[in-house]
């Protein structure tokens, strides 16, 4: 992990560090060139006191954790990069040092929520409120909020994997299918919403990454080996400005990807970021879709373009009329 990704990271749980430490001096144990950068710029602190668990010749950048033992009421201890271990916890313990109350983990272990946890709160700002879905998160992770409604359904290797440092979202509404091997990935600031009846079939790969937004309404199909990408992946620079093109900043209008309600989404189309699809629209198989799309039209290709228009569809095979049709899709495509 890079110092300005870390940086990100103890940004994001300063908050939680101040809410507990009560004006506390702060000591880290294992040094981290990327934290007291961190302090310097939060406190303008030029030197930060390390702290040792091995007896050696005080100074005043290192300081032997015997000698502030039993001390929690001047010091707080910072631990950045070392993770948490009950060894460890039990040695700062018994120094009168409690996780949380007077000492920080910042690096915790992946956390793995199996499908029978139904609801999850943890000291790094986690909220997971998931019935029969299994939930993992990696190391770091902290301000994560995933509300799944009880009614949905989450099949053999479906799940949520959340790789952030900080605020990511996720709400899924009643009666939604994840059939085999979905998986939704999100990372940092990442904002999740699905609408209430939609179904996954299987093997499909969600990824939203840092401040992106990925909006699917309600009573969506998605077909089989279906990839939908929110976000780039990697930045992209341009030399002459040296403009980052693609930040990845939260709540900015093209870091979206936004599908409407009763949308079709054939086999193995790639959804790019940066794409809306108007309701009751069809995605042929194999699309590659980047860009905006009305309602009630069909779209295909590689790239996706529009060939067809004033259409809609039916989760009904055997459907001969539209009249079962809800009215609500039976729409005109929009003007260009």
């Amino acid at each position: 992990m890079n110092q300005e990704t870390m940086l990100y990271l103890y940004h994001k749980m300063s908050g939680m560090i101040e809410e507990r430490r009560n004006g506390r001096t702060i000591v880290l144990l294992g040094d981290s060139e990327s934290y007291r950068t961190f302090l310097k710029e939060k406190y303008g602190q030029e030197e930060v006191m390390l702290l040792t668990t091995i007896k050696k010749k005080a100074s005043d950048k290192v300081v032997y954790i015997g000698d502030i033992r039993h001390q929690n009421d001047k010091y707080f201890i910072v631990v950045p990069r070392i993770k948490k271990t009950l060894d460890l916890q039990l040695k700062l313990h018994s120094f009168g040092y409690t996780d949380f109350e007077d000492c920080f983990f910042i690096n915790h272990d992946k956390i793995s929520l199996d499908t029978y946890v139904d609801d999850y709160t943890d000291e790094y700002g986690n909220h997971i409120h998931a019935p029969s879905c299994q939930v993992i998160l990696e190391e770091y992770t902290c301000g994560v909020t995933v509300d799944v409604d009880p009614s949905c359904r989450f099949e053999e290797n479906s799940l949520i994997v959340a790789k952030t440092f900080g605020g990511a979202h996720v709400r899924i509404g009643k009666n939604c299918v994840f059939e085999e091997n979905v998986t939704l990935t999100v990372f940092g600031d990442a904002d999740v919403t699905i609408g209430e009846n939609t179904t996954f079939v299987r093997d499909t790969e969600i990824i939203v990454l840092g401040g992106m937004t990925l909006s699917i309404g309600k009573d969506c199909l998605f077909s089989f080996e279906i990839k939908i990408y929110c976000g780039d992946g990697h930045a992209i620079f341009d030399l002459h400005t040296r403009e980052r093109l693609n930040p990845q900043i939260k709540n900015h209008p093209k870091n979206i990807i936004s599908i409407g309600d009763h949308v079709w989404v054939g086999m193995r189309s790639i959804l790019l970021n940066k794409t809306t699809i108007g309701s009751s629209s069809i995605v042929g198989a194999g699309a590659i879709v980047k860009g905006d799309y009305p309602n009630n039209c069909i779209i295909a290709g590689t790239p996706a373009q529009i060939i067809r228009r004033d259409i809609t569809w039916s989760k009904d095979s055997l459907a001969n009329t539209p009249d079962a049709i809800p009215e609500e899709y039976l729409t005109f495509t929009r003007p260009e």
